[in-house]
């Protein structure tokens, strides 16, 4: 192929998550075109990506202009494609509002050229699945953790529905992304083959997440730091009890949290109900180098998740050289070998999270070596130079298979 190879990427807000914005930008900078799709505005700076803009789900054509234009646009250059995708919505969608939110569906994608396709979630390669042959080019998914661990076993009215969109998009996906092989092992439930699935953990930038050029003295509270977003998943309550026991054992500690989300009034309750309101900070959300230098003035990182694909955050505290307190939860035991780089400790096990802190409060020392391990682990297997080294090569793999199926 001698023009770049064309990346859309679908399931995204711009701008995305951290993790997933310094892999695009990754994959720019090694030569793609990456074109990300998606219903938010805004812009990007890098040359070799552009966003696409899509209609928001749930509205269909009537209440947009967008979409009339782009009707009107394509009607003119592409009537076949068109027609087309008025055929593919109704069958998909009998109903005729569901049929006209389908074909604003596939409008933007009318006229364009993807040389591959990846969906960032799995409920966004589920929502396309009617709309795969329409791109006409090879299909990746990204597995990350919540959306095969705890999505399938909640009960409700579309539980049947996303298990059998799995079992779907994983059939019909070229290559499937675990962020690791514990997701890997979950994803096989739900009809992942084991020669689909491709383990490519998560990385950070270690030149961006450093050690602080100096460690704080010793002394005062142990400062413990967690940063994510504030959801029941993230076991943010388990932490607190943990902090609590720590406290009462007389040991000297703050913890700080960073990230926002919607159980932030819920973990409010909870400060106040253990009488934690001077031993815990809230910091809300922070740029990514004020995220830096909290974790730079930290003791430990508290990874306390009932569910985890690999943390970001955590592999962060570990290039910024701290020892990680960790559930064994996920994919995290690929991370974090218990004793090395951190303590591993069982998931929902408060107590147990207390006892791993109270080790390492004691022993400035061990967290110091810890901390070095974790930053060594991270320059061995978790840099983003690897994981876009990775891709790349993932993506060349399926584009040459594809294209000898089509000689």
């Amino acid at each position: 192929m001698t023009r770049p190879i064309r990346l859309f990427v679908i399931g995204v807000r711009w701008p995305p998550e951290t993790f997933i914005e310094r892999r695009l930008y990754g994959l720019a900078d090694a030569g793609f075109e990456v074109v990300v799709c998606t219903s938010s505005a805004g812009q990007t700076d890098h040359p070799h990506i552009r966003l696409l803009r899509l209609p928001r789900l749930g509205y269909g054509i009537l209440p947009y202009g967008y979409s009339f234009r782009l009707l009107a646009k394509h009607s003119l250059r592409h009537p076949g494609q068109v027609w087309g995708a008025w055929k593919r919505a109704r069958q998909f969608a009998p109903d005729w509002k569901e049929s006209i939110e389908g074909l604003a569906q596939q409008l933007p994608f009318l006229g364009q050229q993807p040389d591959i396709v990846h969906f960032e979630w799995n409920r966004t390669a589920i929502t396309y699945l009617p709309y795969y042959d329409l791109l006409a080019c090879p299909v990746v998914i990204s597995c990350r953790g919540s959306q095969v661990q705890i999505s399938p076993h909640k009960p409700g009215a579309d539980q049947a529905d996303l298990i059998a969109g799995l079992h779907e998009s994983f059939a019909r996906a070229a290559a499937v992304h675990c962020v690791s092989a514990a997701i890997k092992r979950e994803a096989a439930q739900y009809g992942l083959e084991e020669a689909k699935g491709h383990v490519i953990r998560p990385a950070v930038d270690p030149d961006f997440f450093t050690p602080a050029a100096e460690r704080l003295a010793a002394g005062g509270p142990l400062r413990i730091i967690s940063t994510g977003s504030i959801t029941w998943v993230k076991g943010y309550e388990y932490a607190l009890i943990a902090l609590r026991h720590l406290l009462d054992r007389g040991v000297t500690a703050h913890y700080t949290i960073i990230g926002g989300g919607d159980e932030e009034q819920r973990l409010r309750y909870t400060i106040h109900d253990l009488g934690l309101a001077d031993s815990v900070t809230l910091a809300g959300r922070l740029r990514p180098e004020q995220v830096r230098e909290a974790l730079q003035s930290a003791d430990i990182f508290l990874l306390p998740s009932v569910s985890e694909g690999i943390s970001n955050a955590a592999l962060e505290g570990m290039a910024c050289g701290l020892p990680v307190v960790t559930t064994a939860c996920g994919g995290m035991e690929e991370a974090v070998t218990d004793g090395a780089e951190g303590l591993v400790v069982p998931v929902r096990d408060p107590a147990a999270l207390a006892d791993a802190l109270a080790a390492l409060a004691a022993d400035p020392a061990r967290r110091a070596a810890m901390g070095a391990a974790g930053r060594a682990r991270i320059l061995r297997q978790f840099t983003l130079k690897q994981q876009i080294e990775a891709f790349v090569a993932l993506y060349n793999k399926i584009i040459n298979s594809h294209s000898a199926r089509l000689a």
